[in-house]
């Protein structure tokens, strides 16, 4: 039918089925709404009887909102109605509509007064999706069809959840019943979770294709596991029946079949050979005899396993029917029959069909479990809704089709279907039979059949054509409102040839554009072609001297890169960098083109559904919480430690082990994992980050805003769900492995929605967007191969399920479904090209196996299928472009371009400081503790600490001290150690091991003997929990029983730990303490001072000279915790108290290489204790704890008195306890090694207290 060009004040408006063709930046959504306001006016037909159905909610919020301000202009238009106000109107057609229709006084209040109308009522009109409008619908007539009134949409989103929930379901249930080899083998054959995922959704979202029962010896209400060992079976047998009677001639066919393809000039004929080496016949025998052997001595069954089956190369690879057909098409040879049918089937049965049968009884039981969970849940699909009202079905709700249909046609006198060319079976048949055959309908379909691009979501170019015959009129909408005049010229000369594959014409469009092509430059063109030269091709290539498509595509980034340099840096008056569009097929290729514009310093961002959690990003969060979940796993905190997140170097992952920053690491993780719930993983993010790498992720483009936004998304899912660390870790993990599509809202890339960047977007989501400048870099490829397992058979309604579709009677399937893919490159190119409104880059080249690039024809002209590829050169492009008068520019670009950085121009502008404070800022205010104040030391190796250590001033480095001479002449003055080795000799060193055996003596019952049962346990416990050898338990019992059964001696005489039962202690006594109120702050000097008082106490004049070294200044709060408090006797009120801490320091002697020679009791007498005293001053340390204590003592004990009760300190060196035989032998004179007593110097105490609350 000849088109007519569409006049928007002339269409005629009477009944009838007609069609409205709209190229690209045709204004059809304009055109809609005209036709909307006319039918509103000269019609008079209300609102509410207009139906306006579009593709998607975005598109159809568009056209509501073009309509409304149509209608508020004809309406202003219409109010200040004058022949002389003509000219003040900007609009043209309006003009002419006012000028042409507003015949009198009357006729302008009336139509005044049906537009004030019809704005009243826009919101609740029906302008909708196909999806929105059978919702509305089925509801509103829910009752006499006798529907659920309550029923519910269930978004793309949710319903994806279930058939998740559905497909786990099945694959926990049926497949994982299965032999482990039967599972290696689907997998090895494709079937996983993703594939059933995505074949379900397939099935689910497409109401006019079925998947039927295929395989009638599938009992589909049976188990899986029950059956498939007998598919497995059944195949096997007919295999080997057929192989014994012509395996050996199979492979002389193949031989005869080589020989007669060389002879027609084929070279590459792999894998087979006219001159094999090896007889794989003879070779495949052999293995048939083995397994038959091996089965008939270990199985029952007589077939091997199907991992096996698919394991063999020679069955897959070589004798499988499909390798024949694959050699004929690479080589455009005619389809040949198979040599040994029987035989060839057979084989290919034994390789495909037991996957083929597992996915059909997947997809029947998962898609039945999917209607069975929506009508529990009360909820319909969108292909619901449709099957609900398509009248070539059977429904599967009560509604009569039949019924709504006629109730629709009373409803609406007007439908307008936008985006018609998407429109798939189902939709059509719903919109033909209700409207199509009325002779009081108008019924207009508007679309663009060359832009019909979206067949993954059932689409049907089909369709299109069907109703395109039926249409009583079709107009054409040819002026182009987005692009230059010029480079809609080049766009005429580009399309003049059509959609060769879809046999659709482009007709030429004439630009109403005002704007100009983009650069007045001289050289320059609205169109430009790259041609890459400079390649080289690969070496394997057979008879081909084209380098491989992978090899093109490695440069094409860098070459985006500078191009895109090349034009903000010539036109930078012109352009900013959000005006250019950089058009991609994949999301790879727009992750490529991302990352080398982020290394040009080029910022951009990705306008497509992508995801968050496919980020590198996402990965480092999973990271993290895998160390949180899993912290004794010094492989992955290593590799936490190099990722972005901590980004340590080399040298510093090899040192870490040696220098102990690694268990800080680990116990830093333990800490953030005991707190998760508590500060959130954001709150651990930033303590593991620091301020300098925060600092550090905010110039690495888009990695901070996406940090930000996984960690929320993960601490969602932890609040709602109440996961901890192993559990969050395990539910990202989930998240990540399987793809979204649609992604929800909450997953797309935040840092994408970044102003003044580079658009990259793929072709499919740039539809019905536009700008400045259009880079296409990947037309030059042909469509990726169709892949299944699951088909559409053109013209069917069923579904195919087929793992290797392309050999037999299925080959026709494989060759329909490439042609359509073909077919809707070309589509996807004809949208890429007219997106740009002021300049066009395209980027060419010629790769291996790249001929069905949609670009050929473009480039190359109408016959360019009838040239070789020597006749595609620059040249030929030029010859056939000529006419374009300097609208299209061809130059040639050398691959392995250097990578160059954009530096911004503008005005150098003096970078100055803000003003200086003109005082000091007062740092002593704050939270502080023992170890903050012990990390002022001068010279003090400031190690990553554990904030929870920090906060409760613990002493987390558990250092060792040795010397190469004995401490035994130091300390003791005797010349043989007469102790055994201390049962934690071998025990780790480090602030982990000092860790765990905190916790130990934290949770243990002192009365129940070491080697009890319960301690064994909770020892295992806590071993298990750093990563630390359970073999170790025994050692650990052995030091406990030495620990809580050896007599403290000093004041405290016989008395030992054993005897307190656990309302006598007291363990982490966590404190704050108020420093200096309305006082000074405390100093070094101030402590100092106080330690001279008590001078026949231990640790006075000479010690206080120590506490110099201190850089203290401070006040606020003293935070702690104390290992232990008890009380020597069962009163309290009668009883001294005790402050204890346990040390874990190694202390012993070692020679060279770090062999350890010693490490026992002798070693930690009274004189080695002290110098670790001294050392990491636990004098300090124990006087704060008395102090805590004493305040402690003071608001919790009736008729406290300090001289009374305070007792003193015990500070325990674990791993320096003799046994109770060694100590009756008394080695050493001078106390009990391991133990250091003290009783509390009162007066230093007190002075201390009153210092600390005063200040001064």
């Amino acid at each position: 039918m000849t088109t007519i060009p569409f006049q928007p004040n002339q269409y005629p408006l009477e009944p009838g089925m007609r069609l409205l063709e709209a190229s690209a930046g045709t204004g059809k959504t304009y055109s809609l709404a005209h036709l909307v306001l006319r039918l509103l006016t000269e019609k008079g037909c209300p609102i509410n009887k207009i139906l306006v159905i579009s593709f998607t909610k975005a598109t159809a919020s568009e056209i509501k909102a073009r309509i409304s301000s149509r209608l508020v202009l004809a309406l202003k238009g219409l109010e200040s109605y004058t022949p002389k106000s003509l000219a003040s109107c900007t609009d043209q057609v309006m003009n002419e509509w006012l000028e042409s229709k507003v015949i009198d006084e009357s006729t302008r209040l009336q139509w005044a007064s049906l537009l004030i109308k019809a704005l009243e009522n826009i919101d609740s009109a029906d302008i909708t999706t196909i999806h929105g409008f059978c919702s509305r619908n089925l509801k509103r007539e829910a009752i006499d069809v006798g529907n659920n009134i309550e029923t519910e949409a269930l978004s793309e989103e949710d319903n994806k959840e279930l058939i998740l929930e559905i497909i786990h379901e099945y694959w926990r249930e049926e497949v994982l019943s299965l032999a482990p080899s039967q599972v290696k083998g689907l997998q090895n054959a494709g079937i996983s979770i993703d594939c059933l995922v995505n074949s379900l959704i397939k099935i689910d979202n497409n109401p006019s294709i079925e998947l039927k029962k295929i395989h009638q010896e599938i009992k589909h209400n049976e188990s899986l596991s029950r059956q498939f060992n007998g598919w497995i079976q059944n195949c096997w047998d007919d295999f080997v029946l057929e192989w014994g009677e012509g395996g050996m001639q199979l492979e002389e066919d193949f031989r005869l079949q080589s020989l007669s393809w060389k002879k027609m000039g084929i070279e590459n004929i792999r894998p087979f050979s006219i001159k094999p080496r090896r007889k794989r016949a003879i070779e495949l025998t052999a293995w048939i005899n083995e397994q038959t052997n091996k089965n008939e001595k270990t199985s029952s069954d007589r077939s091997p396993d199907y991992f096996s089956i698919r394991s063999n190369l020679l069955i897959k690879d070589y004798f499988h029917p499909i390798k024949i057909y694959e050699i004929e098409r690479r080589n455009k040879l005619p389809i040949s029959s198979l040599l040994k049918p029987k035989l060839q089937t057979s084989i290919a049965d034994l390789c495909d069909k037991p996957s083929e049968m597992v996915l059909e009884h997947a997809l029947i039981w998962s898609h039945e479990k999917l209607i069975q969970r929506r009508n529990q849940k009360g909820v319909v699909s969108y292909a619901d809704q449709l099957k609900a009202l398509d009248p070539g079905k059977t429904s599967n709700f009560k509604a009569s089709s039949e019924f709504l249909l006629e109730r629709l046609r009373e409803k609406y006198k007007v439908v307008l279907v936008d985006e018609f060319q998407d429109t798939d079976p189902v939709q059509w048949r719903i919109i033909n039979q209700a409207f199509s055959k009325s002779k009081e309908h108008f019924l207009l379909m508007v679309g663009d059949p060359k832009q019909s691009i979206y067949k993954f979501r059932g689409g049907d170019l089909t369709t299109y054509l069907i109703a395109r015959k039926k249409a009583e009129r079709i107009d054409s909408l040819l002026t182009n409102y987005r692009s230059a005049p010029k480079l809609m010229k080049g766009l005429n000369t580009l399309l003049n040839a059509g959609l060769k594959y879809s046999k659709l014409e482009a007709p030429p469009l004439i630009s109403a554009s005002k704007e100009n092509i983009l650069f007045s430059k001289s050289g320059t063109a609205p169109i430009e072609i790259i041609d890459i030269k400079g390649v080289t091709p690969t070496p394997t290539s057979f008879n081909d001297d084209l380098p491989s498509k992978a090899l093109v595509e490695e440069n094409i980034p860098v070459i985006v890169t500078n191009t895109i340099l090349d034009l903000l840096q010539n036109h930078s008056d012109e352009l900013n960098p959000h005006d250019i569009c950089v058009l991609v097929s994949r999301h790879e290729q727009a992750e490529n083109i991302r990352k080398s514009l982020e290394k040009a310093n080029l910022p951009s961002r990705l306008v497509s559904k992508g995801d968050v959690l496919d980020s590198q990003t996402a990965k480092n969060v999973q990271l993290f919480l895998e160390c949180l979940a899993h912290p004794t796993n010094t492989s992955i905190i290593k590799l936490l430690a190099c990722s972005s997140l901590m980004q340590w170097d080399i040298n510093k992952i090899n040192a870490c082990e040696q220098n102990g920053e690694i268990d800080e690491v680990i116990i830093r993780c333990v800490d953030w994992a005991n707190r998760l719930q508590n500060i959130g993983l954001i709150g651990c993010l930033s303590e593991l980050l620091g301020s300098k790498n925060l600092a550090m992720l905010s110039k690495q483009g888009r990695m901070l805003g996406d940090l930000q936004q996984c960690a929320d998304l993960v601490q969602e899912a932890i609040h709602i769900k109440g996961l901890d660390a192993l559990g969050a870790a395990r539910w990202l993990s989930q998240q990540r492995s399987f793809s979204r599509d649609p992604t929800p809202e909450s997953r797309r890339p935040n840092s994408d929605i970044a102003e003044k960047a580079i658009n990259v977007i793929t072709i499919h989501r740039s539809k019905g967007l536009q700008y400045k400048v259009v880079i296409c870099p990947y037309l030059w490829q042909s469509p990726p191969l169709p892949n299944g397992p699951l088909w559409c058979i053109k013209n069917s309604n069923e579904w195919l399920i087929s793992l290797n579709t392309g050999w037999g009677g299925s080959r026709n399937i494989l060759e329909a479904a490439i042609n359509e893919s073909i077919e809707e490159s070309e589509r996807l190119a004809y949208v890429a090209l007219t997106r740009a409104q002021k300049k066009l880059i395209i980027i060419w080249s010629m790769a291996s196996r790249q001929e069905n690039n949609p670009l050929l024809n473009l480039l190359f002209g109408k016959e360019s299928h009838e040239y070789n590829r020597q006749e595609l050169t620059q040249e030929t492009m030029i010859k056939w472009l000529n006419s374009t008068n300097g609208t299209i520019k061809i130059h040639t670009i050398e691959a392995l371009e250097e990578l160059r950085v954009w530096k911004r121009s503008g005005k150098n502008i003096p970078l100055k400081i803000g003003p200086s404070p003109k005082r000091l800022l007062d740092k002593s205010w704050g939270r502080h503790s023992y170890s903050a104040w012990l990390a002022t030391k001068n010279g003090h190796h400031d190690f990553l600490q554990n904030p929870k250590a920090i906060e409760e001033g613990k002493d987390t480095a558990q250092d060792e001290v040795s010397s190469k001479e004995s401490s035994l002449n130091i300390h003791t003055g005797l010349s043989i150690d007469p102790y055994e080795q201390s049962p934690l000799a071998i025990f780790p060193r480090g602030p982990l091991a000092g860790d765990c055996l905190h916790r130990i003596l934290q949770r243990i019952d002192f009365k129940i003997p070491a080697n009890s049962l319960e301690t064994t346990g909770l020892i295992d416990e806590e071993l298990k929990k750093s990563g630390i050898d359970e073999s170790l338990n025994n050692n650990i019992q052995e030091a406990l029983g030495r620990l809580l059964s050896i007599p403290l001696g000093s004041s405290l005489g016989n008395f030992q730990l054993n005897q307190l039962n656990t309302n006598q202690r007291i363990s982490e006594l966590s404190f704050d303490l108020s420093l200096s109120i309305n006082g000074q702050p405390i100093t070094s000097s101030d402590i100092a001072e106080i330690f001279k008082i008590n001078p026949d106490h231990r640790f006075g004049g000479e010690y206080s000279e120590l506490l110099q070294e201190l850089n203290i200044s401070s006040r606020g709060f003293l935070t702690g915790s104390i290992d232990l408090v008890f009380i020597d006797k069962d009163d309290p009120e009668d009883a001294r108290w005790w402050v204890t801490d346990w040390k874990s320091n190694w202390i012993g002697d070692r020679y060279q290489e770090r062999q350890i020679f010693n490490c026992s009791p002798i070693h930690y007498v009274d004189k080695a204790m002290e110098c670790q005293m001294k050392m990491h001053h636990y004098p300090l340390q124990a006087h704060l704890y008395l102090v805590a204590l004493h305040r402690y003592l003071s608001w919790r004990l009736d008729n406290y008195d300090p001289l009374r009760h305070l007792g003193g300190y015990a500070y325990i060196f674990i791993r320096g306890i003799p046994s109770l035989k060694e100590n009756k032998e008394q080695y050493y004179q001078h106390g009990t090694p391991g133990l250091f007593i003290e009783e509390a110097p009162l007066d230093r105490v007190l002075a201390l207290d009153k210092l600390l609350k005063g200040g001064t």
